[in-house]
């Protein structure tokens, strides 16, 4: 399967980039932590990078009850939770809503209960703190773990699911092209487009089931990365998306 650049940029930089891990002091979000009372876990979760020692217990929060409710109702969240003057650099509603819709996909496994191939190499490669790779590095990693992808289902449909999500909210598709290196809106969509496409293409579908999908961690025992936890702002991780589009393009 031949896979363009830009669709490596969609399903790498939008997926993996997003919740790179940058060290923020917790005293930056005490007031609103605070204010959020026993829904702070909630917000807290989606704010922290997972490694593979917090994983099940990230998706588990995620996925409670108590903490969906919440992420339906992100108008609800305190303005103290947000930089009101200077809502570029500063965690916003929009860039909840993008965490919330990351960490969904994230938290699925495929039907051997094994991470999907793009969050395990996101875990256990590119956010691993020794990782230095190279643009053809980079382009040669992920382009196995999409080729990969295709071999499950569950991993596939929960892709697809992504990019539909990002596709219907005009809103984040703006929050990207404000912090993008000249991307339209338009540009975003059609990346969203060419991967939604892709992985529903025959030439991924007929794929799934007739293998189980290797994993980055299966063949890097020594290299996957258990780093300590850190809190990220939504700045960093929305800049580094878009330095990881402008290094691929």
């Amino acid at each position: 399967m031949k896979f363009s650049t830009k669709v490596l940029t969609l399903l790498v930089a939008t997926t993996a980039a997003y919740s790179h891990n940058i060290p923020v002091k917790r005293n930056n979000f005490d007031k609103c932590f605070s204010d959020l009372k026993e829904n702070s876990t909630c917000l807290e979760t989606i704010l922290t990078a997972m490694t593979n020692k917090t994983f099940n217990k990230s998706c588990k929060i995620y996925a409670s009850e108590k903490c969906q409710k919440f992420y339906s109702e992100v108008d609800n969240i305190p303005e103290s939770c947000f930089d009101a003057e200077d809502k570029q650099k500063g965690l916003t509603k929009d860039g909840v809503r993008q965490l919330v819709a990351q960490f969904n996909y994230m938290c699925v496994k495929d039907e051997n209960d094994r991470l999907c191939p793009l969050p395990d190499i996101t875990i256990n490669h590119f956010y691993n703190p020794k990782f230095s790779g190279t643009k053809e590095e980079v382009d040669r990693d992920s382009f196995k773990a999409i080729e990969e992808t295709c071999y499950s289902k569950k991993c596939t449909d929960a892709l697809v699911e992504y990019d539909i999500s990002m596709l219907n909210d005009q809103k984040i598709l703006e929050m990207m092209s404000t912090h993008s290196n000249g991307e339209s809106v338009e540009d975003f969509k059609k990346y969203f487009e060419d991967g939604h496409n892709l992985l529903t293409s025959k030439n991924c579908t007929e794929k799934a089931g007739t293998k189980t999908p290797e994993l980055y961690s299966d063949s890097h025992k020594d290299s996957t990365s258990d780093g300590s936890i850190t809190y990220v702002k939504m700045s960093s991780m929305i800049m580094t998306t878009l330095s990881v589009l402008y290094y691929l393009l």
